[in-house]
């Protein structure tokens, strides 16, 4: 067993680089439990996660039901909004009081893994023979973010991509196909949104496409696909921030050109919220929105006409190549705490191993949300009747990651103060972008210095 490092951080040093966002997640399960811990000797364990209407309840029931079947084990499940769930978590290690267990989002691992606060996972007790044949089940993208000197860290929940997701009803009413007529390249994404838009004078009635504005991580996640796609980086080798050079330039200028030159969006004409980023798209104010899965149980909750008609699917973004766009992934690790004891982590194993032992039946209540784990699943019948599933497999396998950031978070915000001054007051791209990078960099050397 690997020791942890000797480290009491401050509530500052852990929240550096830690953030959250209302990004979306799955589901429940409901299947006969069975027995994984084999020790009598009572065991309380705690283990945290964030709130959400698919995720949390069927995290919380797993948990019950392995308690039954283990009645030496009593688990303290706590939950919070998503916004706070990496504050309470910085502020338990700062005061020793952090879980035994929790859910990290993927993008929190690097700060996790650079203070030593996670323990490695003994993959054997997670039922794989080797670090290899784990490594080989999972998303690479996904591995390489749970992985630290050939040790696992984190037991992949939930991966997925997202997709461009159409208002198939408003795409009939101006003539287009939504089959055919879909765009494949970001020239045809907005010529397609200022088809699709409608105004009453100077006033959108309905946006043809909409970008997120509201929140600094969704910021993150739209534009990272069409960096990424215009050849750009968020860092270069050495690790400084070059989002402001030509490619970046570029990029920024495709993401401002659906208001600036086509005219199909206003960006501040939004009702979004962190709980549902999507709002706008299911209110059908706006016709084509970037989005993660979307479960029919959120359509139909906003939308119930929407969803009993079917009006709605997802495609694949737009890419600088016709057919070829790329969107952003990211997902979910079950982790533990290093300072543990050597039974409450071995119980942990058992818990996360029963957790996640059937992910069919998991699917069957946290549709459309997909998953890191490679087999078992995906080529399921009760899976592959789910509409357009394989778009969005597609999305998730063919994806680019989150930049993997000691200072993601002060990244996330400057960027997003950047996009709001290019969208909301017209500030130059070139000029903002330094500003951001500069910002970024200024970031990276405090950390390092701390």
């Amino acid at each position: 067993m690997t020791k942890a490092r000797n480290w009491n951080p401050t509530r500052r040093d852990v929240v550096r680089g830690i953030g959250a966002t209302g990004l979306g997640a799955a589901a429940t399960a409901s299947f006969a439990p069975r027995a994984f811990a084999q020790t009598k000797k009572p065991v309380n364990l705690s283990f945290w996660t964030f709130d959400n209407p698919q995720q949390r309840p069927w995290v919380n029931k797993r948990i019950k039901l392995f308690m039954q079947q283990n009645p030496n084990v009593k688990v303290d499940f706590q939950w919070f909004p998503f916004g706070d769930l990496g504050k309470k978590l910085s502020v338990g290690f700062a005061t020793g009081t952090a879980p035994d267990g929790f859910v990290s989002q993927d993008w929190f691992m690097p700060v996790w893994l650079d203070k030593g606060l996670l323990a490695p996972l003994d993959v054997k007790k997670l039922g794989y023979t080797s670090y290899d044949t784990f490594v080989a089940d999972y998303a690479k993208a996904f591995v390489d973010g749970a992985t630290k000197d050939g040790k696992v860290y984190g037991y992949p929940m939930w991966f997925y991509g997202y997709c461009n997701y159409l208002n198939t009803k408003q795409f009939k009413e101006v003539g287009l196909d939504p089959a055919k007529d879909w765009p494949q390249n970001w020239e045809q994404l907005g010529e397609v949104a200022k088809r699709l838009t409608v105004k009453d004078g100077d006033k959108f009635t309905r946006q043809g496409f909409k970008f997120a504005m509201h929140a600094a991580q969704w910021t993150m996640i739209q534009f990272n696909p069409i960096l990424i796609g215009a050849g750009g980086k968020w860092f270069d080798d050495a690790g400084k921030c070059i989002v402001n050079n030509e490619a970046g330039v570029r990029a920024m200028t495709i993401r401002a050109s659906i208001a600036q030159k086509y005219g199909a969006e206003d960006p501040a004409d939004s009702i979004a919220t962190n709980p549902i980023p999507g709002l706008d798209f299911l209110k059908e104010r706006c016709s084509m929105f970037f989005c993660h899965p979307l479960p029919i149980s959120l359509v139909k909750a906003e939308n119930p006409a929407m969803a009993e008609q079917n009006y709605f699917r997802p495609v694949q973004y737009p890419g600088f190549v016709t057919g070829k766009g790329i969107s952003t992934t990211y997902g979910f690790n079950l982790v533990i705490n290093a300072k543990v004891s050597d039974e409450k982590k071995e119980t942990l194993h058992d818990l996360y191993k029963f957790m996640m032992s059937d992910l069919v039946d998991a699917w069957r209540d946290a549709a459309p949300f997909t998953f890191a784990k490679k087999t078992g699943w995906a080529d399921n019948p009760e899976v592959q009747k789910f509409p357009y599933v394989n778009e969005i497999i597609k999305a998730k396998d063919e994806g680019v990651f989150l930049p993997r950031s000691l200072v993601f978070n002060e990244l996330a915000d400057a960027m997003h103060r950047g996009v709001q001054k290019i969208m909301l007051t017209k500030a130059d791209i070139k000029t903002t972008l330094d500003e951001v990078a500069a910002e970024a960099d200024r970031a990276a050397a405090a950390y390092k210095k701390a």
